[in-house]
């Protein structure tokens, strides 16, 4: 069998990198249930926007928080004979969670895109010229039918 060329090899490299961009494309658009504004006390305070919060320790600490006052009021609401399901801030652990959970995956698939923003540059760099232009034309090709 013979060996590969190296356009073959940068060709087979460039097209894992193209499903991989696709995948990451067609990731699904965030929808979340709560309207993303949390704060530690359920008067004015500090406001944190789940929706763009970028340091996953500080949802970690929301879900944290969310899941210590959930205990607590079951336990009260026990204690007392009484039901009351916990909302916090007029949504419910779970609700809060889900949406924790959805924007820890948004932040994944901006990490994900960018790792592929720079795979795409190294491959590009050991391109010859004929595979780049066989690829530019392939672009081409795609975005104008």
């Amino acid at each position: 069998m013979a060996e590969m060329t190296h356009d073959e090899k940068v060709q087979i490299l460039f097209n894992k990198l193209s499903a991989k961009q696709a995948e990451v494309a067609n990731a699904e658009k965030p929808q979340y249930i709560t309207d993303g504004n949390f704060r530690y006390s359920e008067g004015m305070g500090n406001t944190i926007n789940i929706v763009t919060e970028l340091n996953e320790r500080k949802l970690v600490d929301i879900l944290a928080f969310l899941k210590g006052r959930t205990k607590d009021h079951t336990e009260a609401a026990n204690e007392l004979g009484v039901v009351a399901n916990f909302t916090w801030l007029g949504f419910t652990q779970e609700e809060w969670s889900k949406d924790l959970r959805t924007r820890i995956s948004v932040l994944r698939v901006a990490e994900r895109r960018s790792e592929l923003a720079d795979l795409e540059i190294r491959i590009f760099a050991v391109v010859s010229p004929v595979l780049r232009q066989k690829v530019e034309m392939a672009l081409l090709e795609a975005l104008l039918g």
